[in-house]
């Protein structure tokens, strides 16, 4: 699985925002990488992530919806 991923994966150099999205800061890294590789979702158990269920048409997700 892991194999699998890698295969579809692509490595982001550190982004910021300019402005505090996630309820915890350092989850504000995560969506700024996100912008700025133009993903479509965030799939993650990071529960001040998936309270946004969406960001910049971005969207936010547990892994089991993603399946």
């Amino acid at each position: 699985m892991v194999s699998d991923y890698a295969a579809i994966s692509t490595v982001v150099p550190t982004a910021t925002l300019n402005e505090r999205i996630a309820r915890d800061p350092d989850d504000d890294r995560v969506i700024a990488r996100a912008i700025a590789a133009d993903c479509e979702f965030i799939v993650t158990g990071e529960q001040d992530l998936l309270v946004l269920e969406e960001y910049r048409n971005i969207k936010i997700m547990a892994a089991a919806e993603s399946l």
